[in-house]
């Protein structure tokens, strides 16, 4: 028996295991028997200036991210796991850092599956994606990923059909102080106290014309005792219609969301988890993919999700976007994540294109404007209650490059991203304005 120390980072501890852990991708296994198999990513970060209040001047990261999954199949069984670890470095006393950077050495995923006829039954600790990815998702620009832990049911039918029911507790990542995350200590996550998330999502079948509508439910609960601002109980009610990219037409996506409960907020100085909370968000895009060289797809887009519009009141409209990714909308998160999926009104357009058989290239253009001018910049610390310093967070300018290097075992990949700053990031940062934000990132994935 092999001993492995709990402080080595996991590509160390997959080294002293041996050369079986290297047997091939366990999530694709579909015959009885043992599997084991997974990721390691590299990404080296940069932003500079930093747009946070209370942050250095400028930021880097050196975000690692190391995953291995076992599988064990046996006729209708199926027992999953997966261990991640993923850490931080050469960041400083300054830098961002919190639970989106760093878990290390986590169980990420512990789980027994039993599937009759068409479904299937799941219990124990998953992580998930639903849909388009932005209320449940299993990240993946961010080097830490959302899991939960409770019990779920699927299902599949012709034409592409789907359902899911789930009852889930939300793990929280852990540690969270900085000094913490910062040295990448370990600690077992915990499931977030007196949390619950549940949820039916179904798929129709497809319409003629491959259109396709999505429709779900979410009801998501959150109890702090020390900061009663941060709880929720929030029932979500969302559809989303839409046709996906080919040569020589257009194609759509409309995805529709309200939502409605209780919130926590400051109101007067005095912190409060039972404010009336009405919020709602749009996502519209229309886009044509081109018959040439390529397959050249321009995309026109448009986002809004409500902001607080009076911060004395006992209501909010901030949406929350619960559990969900938004690097594939608003750009890279990591150490930059310029835009959130809250108090948030943004036209823009999109050009997605091949240059050569192994590449992938992505550039989009928008403007960022609050859609309540006396909420907060959601993730920047920035806020005017007055509303006098105006909407305007900026316009926005990214671009990625991708590079499968050896399909399904190596990928390269670099972007970048760049915000000219507006009259509210200027004014409201006012001395402390360190200019436009630029992030440039490039990483390398391995498969196994």
């Amino acid at each position: 028996m092999t001993l492995v120390p709990r402080s080595c980072a996991l590509a160390s501890c997959i080294a002293l295991l041996g050369p079986r852990a290297g047997l091939g991708t366990a999530t694709a296994q579909t015959e009885d028997g043992f599997d084991v198999g997974g990721t390691q990513r590299t990404r080296y970060e940069t932003l500079d200036p930093q747009f946070r209040a209370g942050f250095s001047n400028s930021d880097q990261a050196l975000a690692m991210q190391t995953t291995l999954v076992f599988n064990w199949r046996r006729d209708a069984w199926l027992v999953g796991g997966e261990i991640m670890d993923s850490r931080s470095y050469a960041n400083d006393t300054g830098s961002f850092a919190n639970g989106t950077t760093t878990n290390a050495l986590e169980p990420l995923q512990a789980y027994v599956a039993w599937k009759h006829d068409a479904s299937t039954f799941r219990i124990g600790r998953v992580a998930q994606d639903l849909g388009k990815r932005r209320f449940v998702a299993r990240n993946r620009y961010r080097n830490t990923i959302n899991t939960f832990t409770g019990v779920d049911w699927s299902w599949t039918g012709d034409k592409g059909r789907a359902a899911r029911a789930f009852y889930w507790v939300p793990m929280r990542i852990l540690p969270t102080d900085q000094a913490s995350v910062l040295d990448n200590e370990f600690e077992l996550d915990r499931g977030t106290r007196g949390g619950s998330f549940t949820g039916f999502f179904y798929t129709f079948a497809a319409f003629a014309n491959q259109h396709r509508l999505e429709t779900y439910v979410f009801d998501a609960e959150s109890e702090s005792r020390n900061d009663p601002a941060s709880a929720y109980d929030l029932l979500t009610l969302g559809a989303r219609a839409y046709r996906a990219p080919q040569a020589s037409q257009w194609n759509y996506e409309v995805e529709v969301v309200l939502q409605d409960g209780e919130s926590g907020g400051t109101v007067g100085g005095i912190a409060r988890s039972d404010l009336d909370h009405q919020a709602s968000f749009l996502h519209f895009e229309i886009g044509y993919q081109f018959d040439a060289p390529g397959s050249p797809n321009l995309m026109f887009q448009y986002d809004r999700a409500t902001g607080d519009k009076d911060p004395a009141d006992l209501k909010i409209e901030r949406f929350n976007t619960l559990f969900g990714a938004r690097r594939f909308d608003f750009g890279p998160t990591g150490i930059y994540g310029i835009a959130a999926r809250s108090n948030i009104d943004s036209p823009g357009a999109r050009l997605t294109f091949k240059p050569g058989p192994k590449w992938q290239a992505m550039l989009s253009y928008r403007a960022l404007l609050l859609e309540a001018p006396r909420d907060g910049w959601v993730g920047s610390g920035w806020r005017d209650p007055t509303g006098a310093a105006g909407d305007s967070i900026g316009t926005h300018l990214e671009g990625s490059f991708t590079w499968t290097t050896i399909p399904d075992r190596l990928s390269f990949e670099t972007g970048f991203g760049h915000l000219w700053a507006g009259r509210f990031a200027e004014q409201t940062a006012g001395a402390a304005f360190r200019g436009d934000p630029q992030y440039y990132y490039v990483a390398l994935t391995t498969t196994f």
